[in-house]
């Protein structure tokens, strides 16, 4: 059996159940009342086509605006399609054996109607049964709630101005360009990274950057970086690479996140929100991200207040989180970020008006910024350093998701346990092996 922590993970249960209820196998005894209310609706549903087709219409479209029921549910089957694929992609990171045992039962997962899956939560004797489907009608609403966010429905169009923005006042200064092999390895301390560029030596990974040198002139001194790796990039569309665990040799490419989803890849927003407890997407601030790799602190304090000036300075910044030098930030950090992990991030606000269809008044969006130091940064490409992005993401899958989507008291602790183990070993976020007991 998987064993629980302090009381820092318990506050953090109760702040997700809270935003997402749907989620909670004991709701009907913590929130009876969403349940009433639900239940009200259902019967007034199966009674007449006409209540059904209502319901769907309020909960799909703005008041007054009318659909047939034929249209309606297509548009749910759309959003129920987005939620099964997200649970196949989760059950991806499981063996065949794991995978299989936790599927979902195949009466939930070949649904497309609203109405059945609303019988099976009431109706229902297996509690297996009626938790996927409350579970699954739930993920169609995050998914639906996502695309209907401005933030998100204006994020390629917020990505592309970013993008401009830097190209013209940054990487216009782009003096020379090369492609470069960074050999590196842990040190005994197992945190520590030394590198260096060229061969690869014996026990040494290799990462291949396309280095570009940057040189201007700022407040008449001759500045230069070394951006090593530079990605901007909108929640749903892209990763910023891929990698195989183990590999000697790697490099930094663009790839497509849950790839089996539709057009509208709203995953990865939709495991944050459960995540942090958050139930509304335009709470996930880190919709758009630019993320830079310099040479070492002195070009990283450089390219810091270029950035800020760029926007407006610390007038437009907000929630900054530095565990290069304030050690104490840590605590800010994602609970599932390893303990050698080491960042400046910020938030900016950036002001901004669309040429192709210009609003009344300018509005904010924001970019959340990353930079890192190259030795910071290969700590987190490291194939055995816990600071890794693969390990964050396994930690992220078993700290944040396992508990809602897999809760033992649905699926058994011997379920969850395999789920877990399966995974890998992972270490908690401070550093501390979580326990397995019998």
């Amino acid at each position: 059996m998987v064993t629980t922590g302090g009381t820092g993970e318990v506050g953090m249960r109760d702040r997700v159940l809270e935003a997402h209820p749907f989620l909670d196998p004991s709701l009907s005894e913590r929130r009876p009342d969403i349940l009433r209310f639900l239940y009200k609706q259902y019967l007034s549903m199966q009674r007449n086509i006409e209540g059904y087709n209502g319901f769907l219409n309020k909960i799909l479209h703005p008041a007054g605006d009318e659909r047939t029921l034929e249209s309606n549910l297509a548009t749910a089957s759309y959003y129920l399609n987005e939620a099964v694929h997200y649970m196949r992609g989760l059950l991806d990171l499981l063996p065949d054996d794991v995978r299989r045992d936790a599927a979902p039962r195949q009466e939930v997962a070949n649904c497309s109607d609203v109405l059945e899956l609303l019988g099976m939560i009431f109706s229902s004797r297996d509690p297996v049964v009626a938790f996927e489907a409350q579970r699954k009608l739930y993920l169609t609403k995050l998914f639906f709630d996502i695309d209907h966010s401005w933030e998100v429905q204006r994020g390629s169009e917020h990505k592309e101005y970013l993008e401009g923005v830097l190209n013209r006042e940054l990487f216009a200064h782009v003096s020379a360009t090369r492609r470069i092999d960074i050999c590196y390895a842990l040190r005994p301390d197992g945190v520590s990274i030394d590198y260096s560029v060229g061969r690869l030596e014996a026990n040494q990974e290799c990462w291949t950057f396309d280095l570009r040198e940057v040189e201007m002139i700022r407040d008449g001194r001759p500045i230069r970086l070394h951006v090593y790796y530079f990605s901007c990039r909108f929640k749903r569309e892209v990763v910023a690479y891929e990698y195989r665990r183990g590999a000697e040799r790697y490099e930094l490419i663009t790839g497509e996140p849950w790839p089996t989803l539709g057009k509208r890849r709203s995953a990865s927003i939709a495991s944050k929100m459960i995540r942090k407890g958050e139930f509304d997407p335009r709470w996930t601030r880190d919709l758009i991200g630019a993320m830079f790799i310099v040479e070492n602190l002195l070009e990283l304090e450089q390219l810091k207040e270029l950035l800020f000036e760029l926007f407006g300075g610390y007038f437009r910044v907000r929630n900054v989180v530095d565990t290069i030098s304030e050690d104490g930030d840590r605590v800010l950090l994602n609970p599932q970020s390893g303990s050698g992990y080491k960042v400046y991030k910020a938030e900016i606000d950036i002001l901004f008006n669309p040429e192709r269809n210009p609003q009344p008044m300018p509005y904010f969006f924001t970019v959340e910024v990353q930079l890192y130091t190259l030795e910071n940064y290969l700590r987190t490409i490291h194939s055995a350093h816990y600071a890794n992005h693969h390990a964050l993401k396994r930690r992220q899958f078993l700290e944040g998701l396992v508990p809602y989507v897999f809760p033992s008291s649905i699926y058994g602790d011997e379920l969850v346990d395999r789920i877990v183990t399966s995974v890998g070993p992972v270490v908690r976020s401070n550093g501390v092996p979580r326990e397995f007991v019998e």
